[in-house]
């Protein structure tokens, strides 16, 4: 039976993460935050304020001054200071990376061994620690002035009011598991910079649509609409029994008739041979159609292969569902549903 005094690391795990949170700030349900294992973690500054830094530079340069980089503000450095700071406070905690962009911040923790306080505790102390920091560079006295005694009241109510602590409530992780997952996320940051530049430069086809009608379909969409007009269409649907070789002939075919008929290319992208030859299409510039399993999450970015396409208008990306972080469990039936949309999108 539990205590009010029961002090184990799974009792106390569940005060942080029992409770489900919105969205992209919610934990993974049954996971020890006080255990050895890698993550990501993107914290966003409150109202997407670019607090750190300044964007600069050219998506195509690749070297000298004029590559896609971040120039820390005072805020943003220490910021820095911060985030590398937190070994001294969790030894065990070793830091892998830091990026560091104008309105948020990505960083890789490699928690070595279990410790004594979950993941979220570690967060805290580097948030608070931020703030200290803040204040003391009069930015928090910018941001927040003296409110009146109703204000303070109605803060945390009101629509649009901040909450005055700087960054936005909790923090989104991503637990990474998988091998070769480290060094797609090394390459991830590495490349944030860039991916920025093009979005600013090509907003029109990375903004949202809202909600579009699309073969008697409400959906959700990003990208370049008018792909939808293009009266031929053509969908990708590989069932996982294919062997490569059956993959490979598919893929010839696809592109072929992309190729010469000018056709645009639609599918979920599910399975790996329809991923195969999505890629490949992007590869060889055919415009794409992704039908998205998860929906858009609030401040949804294109995957970076689908990143080039998105700056020339050649992909549309849409989903019938609302956003969700966690794991679908009408997976089969959900897939089923995207390429029926699929088919009638094609037809």
């Amino acid at each position: 039976m539990e205590t009010k005094n029961d002090k184990t690391p799974a009792k106390k795990w569940e005060k942080y993460a029992g409770a489900k949170k919105p969205s992209m700030k919610r934990r993974m349900e049954g996971h020890d935050y006080f255990d050895r294992g890698i993550y990501m973690i993107t914290m966003a500054i409150e109202g997407r304020k670019p607090l750190l830094g300044t964007l600069h530079g050219e998506p195509t340069v690749t070297e000298g001054d004029r590559i896609p980089q971040v120039t820390l503000s005072a805020m943003g450095e220490k910021v820095k200071e911060c985030w590398m700071l937190i070994p001294s406070f969790h030894p065990k905690v070793k830091i892998l990376k830091l990026c560091i962009m104008p309105d948020h911040i990505h960083g890789i923790l490699f928690v070595q061994e279990k410790m004594e306080k979950p993941l979220g505790k570690v967060i805290e102390g580097f948030k608070i620690g931020t703030r200290k920091a803040a204040r003391e560079l009069g930015i928090m006295q910018t941001l927040y002035p003296a409110l009146s005694e109703q204000e303070k009241k109605s803060r945390h109510t009101a629509a649009g009011r901040t909450h005055g602590k700087l960054w936005e409530p909790n923090y989104n992780d991503r637990i990474l598991m998988h091998k070769g997952q480290l060094e797609r996320m090394f390459a991830y940051l590495e490349d944030n910079p860039r991916r920025l530049l093009l979005k600013r430069q090509h907003p029109e086809y990375f903004t949202r649509l809202g909600t579009i009608n699309v073969a008697g379909i409400q959906m959700q969409a990003v990208g370049n609409r008018f792909l939808l007009d293009n009266p031929v269409k053509l969908q990708i649907q590989c069932s996982r029994r294919l062997t490569l070789e059956e993959i490979e002939h598919q893929k010839d075919i696809m592109l072929y008739q992309a190729h010469d008929q000018g056709a645009i290319l639609v599918s979920p992208c599910i399975s790996p041979g329809e991923q195969q030859i999505a890629t490949a299409a992007l590869t060889e510039r055919i415009p794409l159609i992704v039908l998205l399993l998860k929906g858009f999450s609030p401040f949804f970015k294109p995957q970076p292969k689908y990143l080039e396409a998105c700056t020339e208008g050649r992909l549309l990306m849409l989903s019938p569902y609302p956003y969700q972080n966690e794991k679908i469990d009408n997976m089969r039936q959900r897939c089923i549903q995207l390429n029926n949309i699929a088919v009638t999108i094609c037809s």
